[in-house]
C-alpha cells in the first residue's frame, strides 16, 4: 500500500512539474470560473479557499482549503487525483441522499471519480488538499515520450 501511494504521489508531482513547464501564458475562462466558483460563499457554508496553482492543456492544479467545521454546497466534481496536505475528518453528502463519513491522513493520495456531492469538515482544523484535474489531451497535442 505504501509503495502504491508513493508511486501515485510521484506521478502527481511529475504531472505538476510537467504542467508548470508547459503552462500557457494566458489563463482560460474555465480555470478562472472554476477558481471563482470554489471561492464563493453559499448559504450555510463558509468561504472555501481555492487557488489555481497552475494549468495547461493537460491539467489544472488547485490548492483547496475548507475551514474548520464548515462545508461546501452540493456541486459536481470532475475526475481528479487528490493529495491530502492535512489530516481530515469529513462527511460527504451525495445527490441520492446517502452520506459517508471519511478520514484521511496528510500524505494520502487518492483518485476521486466524477460525482455530485456536498462536503462537511467535521474537524477543528482546516481541511487542505491539492486537486489535480486531468484534462482530455487536445488532438495533435504534445504527448510525453515513453521510456
Amino acid at each position: 500500500m505504501r509503495t502504491m501511494l508513493t508511486t501515485a504521489l510521484t506521478v502527481c508531482c511529475m504531472t505538476v512539474a510537467f504542467a508548470q513547464e508547459h503552462t500557457r501564458s494566458q489563463g482560460t475562462p474555465c480555470a478562472d470560473e472554476c477558481a471563482r466558483d470554489h471561492a464563493t460563499s453559499h448559504a450555510g457554508t463558509a468561504l472555501i479557499d481555492a487557488k489555481l496553482v497552475t494549468e495547461n492543456e493537460f491539467v489544472q492544479v488547485f490548492r483547496m482549503s475548507v475551514p474548520a467545521r464548515s462545508g461546501t454546497p452540493m456541486h459536481d466534481v470532475s475526475p481528479r487525483v487528490v493529495i491530502w496536505l492535512s489530516d481530515a475528518h469529513f462527511v460527504d453528502h451525495f445527490a441520492d441522499g446517502t452520506t459517508k463519513e471519511e478520514t484521511r491522513k496528510a500524505g494520502d493520495v487518492e483518485w476521486v471519480p466524477a460525482r455530485r456531492h456536498a462536503g462537511q469538515n467535521l474537524s477543528d482544523s482546516p481541511m487542505e488538499f491539492i486537486a489535480v484535474v486531468v484534462r482530455a489531451a487536445s488532438a495533435g497535442g504534445h504527448r510525453p515520450a515513453h521510456r
